[in-house]
């Protein structure tokens, strides 16, 4: 861990990891909803990860957690997990395409970057402002390369995936607000925790609360679980640490463009030259916005120091 928290520190792979990860899950809600219903697929997806996560740091570790960080890390989870989620995949449900829902959700970082200006002191600069901008343009092209009309899909449904980007929105200002200081892992437990037990009782509610036959539906719960939440998830709350909320939404822009490298490659669907000129916009806006902060000798906090654990894990981040 200690390897992978300086690695952190300026390493662009890791950005680039980070959007191909948190892409991953735009294709794994595709996966599982064509086999299942979005609740089934969520409820089983958490109550397995949170099973694995909650033995393993709080029962084989035995590492423990304050109520008050408990209660914000459930908070998180509900945010950033459960209602977040909730839309993206229930819009994928009623027939929204992957690439406009992953349009709307990089609507997120304009939104972050407003309220985090706001609500706290990071305040964007001209020039990320207009890499925001330009990536914001990117993505409309990218996705405006593959609009058709789809009378299938009732208009409100286009609606669902913004409640999910002003969900992961809101989490990640409260992370930047509280600044909690567990452990990654822990957090993560707790978090998922949260989300098993709002599955649930959605799935009960509604009757789809069964376990799932196909053998998809499982390769999708096994994609979400290692790709999109240790991975994607677990990156996206360690580089909101590091470097605050424009930096982190910023890569958000690039979600979009990568859905459709992963729909090109696993579906086989084809990438237009609309397409090509949007991610090109997309990468000159993530460019401007990471440029600035390296004009400006931007570095990232330090995080705040605690003793290590039994296992050696010393990285620690303000969140998950």
């Amino acid at each position: 861990m200690t390897g992978f928290g300086n690695a952190m520190r300026g390493e662009p792979g890791v950005a680039a990891l980070f959007v191909v990860l948190w892409s991953s899950g735009f294709i794994g809600a595709g996966l599982g909803t064509a086999v299942s219903s979005a609740v089934t697929i969520l409820m089983w997806r958490f109550l397995a990860v949170a099973a694995f996560l909650l033995l393993l740091q709080f029962v084989i570790k035995g590492h423990r957690m304050s109520r008050s960080e408990v209660a914000i890390q459930a908070l998180l989870g509900l945010f950033s997990q459960s209602v977040y989620l909730y839309s993206m995949f229930g819009a994928v449900q009623l027939g929204v395409t992957s690439g406009i829902v992953s349009l709307i959700d990089a609507l997120q970082p304009v939104c972050a970057s407003a309220l985090a200006g706001l609500l706290l002191s990071e305040r964007a600069s001209g020039r990320q402002w207009w890499g925001l901008g330009v990536g914001l343009v990117g993505v409309t092209v990218v996705i405006s390369g593959d609009l058709g009309l789809r009378p299938d899909v009732p208009a409100w449904a286009y609606l669902i995936p913004f409640v999910g980007m002003v969900a992961l929105t809101v989490a990640t200002l409260i992370e930047r607000k509280a600044k909690p200081q567990a452990p990654l892992m822990d957090s993560l437990a707790v978090q998922c925790g949260a989300s098993a037990c709002f599955f649930t009782l959605v799935g009960l509610g509604t009757g789809q609360a069964a376990m799932p036959t196909a053998g998809q539906a499982w390769l999708a719960i096994a994609w979400l679980i290692a790709l999109s939440t240790l991975g994607g998830y677990g990156l996206y709350w360690i580089i909101l640490k590091r470097h605050g909320v424009t930096y982190v939404s910023s890569l958000i822009y690039l979600t979009a463009p990568a859905t459709l490298v992963w729909g090109f490659f696993m579906f086989g669907d084809a990438i237009s030259l609309v397409s090509g000129v949007g991610i090109a916009a997309c990468l000159g806006g993530v460019a401007l916005v990471h440029s600035d902060r390296t004009r400006k000798g931007v570095v990232a906090e330090p995080a705040t120091p605690r003793p290590a654990q039994d296992d050696g894990e010393e990285t620690r981040h303000a969140t998950t």
